[in-house]
């Protein structure tokens, strides 16, 4: 009995000086944390004077001490921390609160030493103080609803071991002495339950307390304990063997000890094997390295943050891959065919010089062998240390050390190796790239290399585009040129029938006038590859007067002659040059779709709030699916190399330029008619 009952208080000894050395361990310390110090120191005197009083025999006045001290600083534990507001252990100890929880705790010993009341009444004011304590667990239970994960632990133990406390004195104070029984038990008791305060210092945020245990450590320790398991079996199995009683026992048993070591041995000289159990222990027993999901929005924010004036995606990239890491300087290296390692963004960026050194591309081009085989993620100081890991790759070790980077991520595009993040960390520690890292970071080089693609294929989008405006406008140009061509061949053919004619050589010199005004205003728009709003002559003109002069000036010369009909005529707000060749591109086209002898009719009208004009012609006609499909599809004809295609296109985006509307309506082998809507 006297083995049990120090072996019992032995232990609660050390697991409370256990909980004494980790609540000393935090630097900054709150009032919850300062009387968990006191709680735990009291937890190693209660279980000290409990021990001492096995050996030797005393007085109960160190018993009754340490019993008052253990309850009285258990209930100021469970008070403070409900109230971690108060910043001061002195402001605390000192409050109404505490006073009361420490007034019985001195009343109760000195009127047992004097023996001023019964035992049982004694045993009684015990009793209060322990039901104190569980009234106390109660209400810290009921206020903590948002911390009650991490404190759930604590509450459990001192619960437990309050209402065991609970059982014992009310026992005591119905039979006026202790059950021995019961005494002896609550050492075992509190060596169980003082574990799951350790717990909740773990879990809580007010009571957190981080300890640090080395992945080394635990990895090895593991393999120590697996070996300890696995001779023990080894043992049970050459015991079978000696109690089977044969004459080959003996040689059988020392065969298979031996093969058993040889086993042993060879699964701890294994790198394989212990490399799959280190990577299943981290995966399974360890916290993260990173909270991933805040991780993940930093990084997502940090992505879609716009560009600033001095930085191009090219850095953004860069930028991403320092912040996943926690490294401050890196580079960005694109590979090519004409050009192997171009740098494309550096942080910080050196002004002296934008070339990679030699020594780093010797490096690079080992590395670029390697990465296209294996697809890893390289960490160059762990090749100096562990190079047997890295099979067939072979890079001087002072190569390595003029280096500006010690990490290599490889940057895919669509399984072809696109570039390399080559990282480093100059002002503080660098990531020991085990499973986790090497994960996280594949995952953050998917997000980073999809952004960068994206932004090369819009640099190669708006290029392309650009492109495409500066060809539309050429072109356009070359569309009006035709016209211009066609005003300088009607003056070539009627020159030599009318060169003796005054009035002819002064339509001439006007004809030529407005083709070079015209011309010059082409190659301004070819030039600046767009004209803005501001340089767009309007004017305020007469549409009936306007198209009567297009028809008489530009139309005549082919048939059938177009036919003007005004129910309604308005004066409108808009280029005159742009719409007569707008209207004279229609004219001509219905004039070109219709024979010799059918109609074209201008009909111009207006409404409420439009002015329509109307282009009828008797025509070959269009289908709806041409319609839909060709008739306002820039550069498609139906005249082979004599039409440019912009010609129904054009007029479209002038009509809805003026703010209103080209519409169409045919009907194959019976004609069409195309309305120009455009707001008065």
């Amino acid at each position: 009995m006297e083995i049990l009952s120090w072996l019992g208080y032995a232990s609660a000894l050390l697991a409370y000086a256990c909980l004494l050395l980790l609540a000393l361990l935090p630097k900054q310390k709150n009032v919850p944390h300062k009387t968990l110090i006191i709680f735990a120191g009291t937890g190693v005197f209660w279980s000290s004077v409990q021990l001492y009083s096995n050996y030797f025999e005393q007085t109960s006045l160190w018993i009754n001490w340490a019993e008052t001290f253990r309850i009285s600083t258990t209930c100021l534990f469970i008070h403070s921390a409900m109230c971690s507001h108060i910043q001061s252990l002195k402001k605390y100890l000192t409050s109404s609160p505490a006073l009361l929880i420490f007034f019985p705790s001195i009343l109760l010993p000195i009127t047992s030493i004097y023996s001023l009341l019964p035992p049982a009444w004694v045993y009684i004011g015990y009793l209060g103080l322990t039901l104190g304590a569980l009234i106390l667990l109660e209400i810290l239970y009921r206020k903590s609803s948002k911390a009650l994960w991490g404190l759930k632990p604590m509450l459990l133990g001192l619960g437990s071991l309050m209402i065991f406390d609970f059982i014992v004195f009310a026992d005591a104070s119905l039979i006026a002495h202790l059950n021995p029984d019961m005494w002896l038990a609550r050492g075992y008791l509190h060596t169980a339950l003082v574990p799951l305060i350790i717990w909740s210092l773990k879990r809580s945020k007010s009571l957190g307390i981080n300890v640090y245990v080395s992945r080394e450590m635990v990895f090895q320790s593991s393999l120590l304990l697996a070996a300890g398991a696995y001779l023990c079996l080894m043992a049970l199995a050459g015991y079978y063997i000696k109690s089977i009683e044969s004459q080959w026992t003996g040689m059988v048993q020392s065969i298979f000890i031996a093969l058993a070591f040889t086993l042993l041995f060879a699964l701890f000289v294994s790198e394989t094997l212990k490399r799959n159990l280190k990577v299943f222990l981290e995966k399974n027993f360890f916290a993260n390295q990173f909270d991933y999901r805040v991780q993940w929005l930093h990084l997502t924010n940090l992505i879609n943050k716009p560009l600033a004036e001095n930085e191009d995606f090219y850095k953004r990239g860069l930028q991403t891959f320092l912040f996943a890491a926690n490294y401050d300087c890196g580079q960005l290296i694109k590979l090519g065919s004409s050009e192997p390692f171009t740098l494309v963004a550096e942080i910080p960026e050196k002004k002296s010089s934008q070339n990679i050194p030699e020594s780093s591309k010797s490096v690079l081009n080992e590395l670029v062998e390697y990465i296209d085989k294996t697809h890893w993620i390289i960490d160059l100081r762990d090749y100096q240390s562990n190079s047997q890991q890295y099979p067939g790759l072979c890079i001087p070790y002072t190569a390595i050390d003029e280096c500006p980077f010690h990490v290599v991520i490889p940057i895919y595009q669509e399984d072809k190796l696109w570039g390399l993040a080559c990282l480093n960390n100059k002002s503080g520690e660098t990531l020991t790239f085990n499973w986790e890292i090497r994960d996280y970071m594949s995952v953050v080089t998917t997000q980073v290399g999809h952004y960068l693609f994206q932004h090369e294929a819009n640099k190669v989008v708006t290029e392309n585009a650009q492109f495409a405006a500066f060809n539309r406008m050429s072109a356009f140009v070359i569309h009006d040129l035709k016209n211009v061509l066609a005003q300088v061949d009607m003056i070539l053919v009627n020159a030599e029938k009318h060169k003796h004619n005054p009035e002819f050589i002064d339509d001439t010199f006007e004809t030529l006038c407005y083709s070079k005004k015209r011309m010059e205003k082409m190659l301004a728009q070819l030039m600046n590859k767009s004209m803005d709003e501001e340089e767009i002559d309007k004017h305020s003109i007469d549409i009936a007067a306007t198209i009567a002069d297009i028809i008489q000036e530009r139309c005549n010369n082919n048939t059938p002659t177009p036919v003007l009909k005004v129910k309604n005529s308005a004066t409108v707000n808009l280029d005159p040059e742009k719409f007569s060749n707008v209207l004279f591109h229609l004219i001509d086209n219905a004039q070109q779709a219709t024979a010799d002898d059918g109609q074209v009719i201008v009909e111009l009208d207006t409404d409420t709030k439009n002015l329509l004009v109307k282009i009828i012609d008797t025509g070959t006609g269009m289908t709806g699916q041409f319609i839909r499909e060709k008739l306002f599809k820039p550069f498609e004809t139906t005249k082979g190399n004599a039409g440019m295609g912009i010609g129904a296109y054009d007029a479209k985006l002038f009509a809805e330029s003026a703010g209103g509307s080209l519409q169409v309506e045919s009907e194959k082998g019976r004609g069409t008619t195309f309305t120009l809507q455009l707001p008065i």
